[in-house]
């Protein structure tokens, strides 16, 4: 059923991504939540891990006007959009590009974004997986992750939390829009990244934070040169030499 916040909540399903997207024709639907995901993914074609009652499962559907060449911008408006509703909360986040959100090293949220149609007339989808409360067996011994509940003494009902990071996706989708450009996006996005300066590994290229390029691509500078990095996984290292 979709509630008066345009939000078509499910019990269980697949995942909310798929959802979503079959329902991205009809204006009714803004977004879709589930409490449970059998097959959820994340970047890469991983599995999002998505037991019952433990995350806020979330998939809003984008219905830009701008061109498709601005979609880079996306998965990054889903990361600004989470990191400020956790600060609202009392919990401070790390961006880790492109889309991933850590605290104390650890992966608390996770964005997803799939887009179909032409570069003229095109939609998207952004899934975001949040960790609200620790599984009770824990974690899978291959996901380093963090839930709420380690950090905050009471959680946040799930319908008011989607309301408000649906509310800041909203909010920068519109201001690209009348901007007609990221560059606000882009400069949020940094606000919850690590300093520039900060070592980055990339498989076997390594650098320094250099921030982001117009594209939302990272900048990396090696040795003195700026290389830009458009897809991958990357890791924040340790160093301060």
């Amino acid at each position: 059923m979709v509630d008066d916040n345009g939000i078509l909540w499910l019990d269980t399903c697949a995942s909310t991504n798929d959802e979503a997207m079959n329902r991205a024709d009809d204006l009714a639907v803004r977004a879709v939540v589930a409490h449970q995901q059998n097959a959820g993914r994340g970047r890469r074609g991983r599995t999002w891990h998505s037991p019952e009652g433990t995350g806020l499962y979330l998939s809003w559907i984008a219905r830009p006007t701008f061109s498709a060449g601005l979609g880079g911008v996306l998965p990054l408006m889903g990361a600004v959009a989470v990191a400020e509703v956790c600060e609202g909360l009392g919990l401070r986040c790390t961006v880790k590009w492109p889309n991933d959100l850590l605290v104390g090293g650890a992966k608390l949220a996770g964005v997803l974004c799939e887009a179909r149609g032409t570069p003229a007339r095109w939609s998207a989808v952004v899934g975001i997986g949040l960790n609200l409360r620790t599984p009770p067996g824990g974690w899978p011994r291959e996901v380093p992750a963090v839930a709420l509940d380690a950090h905050l003494d009471v959680l946040p009902a799930p319908a008011g939390l989607a309301c408000k990071v649906l509310d800041r996706l909203d909010h920068w989708l519109g201001r690209v829009t009348f901007e007609a450009n990221p560059r606000a996006v882009l400069q949020a996005w940094e606000l919850w990244a690590p300093a520039r300066g900060s070592w980055m590994r990339r498989g076997e290229l390594e650098g320094r934070f250099a921030g982001l390029a117009p594209d939302g691509a990272l900048r990396l500078d090696v040795s003195g040169s700026v290389v830009l990095v458009h897809a991958g996984d990357v890791e924040l290292l340790d160093r301060e030499d």
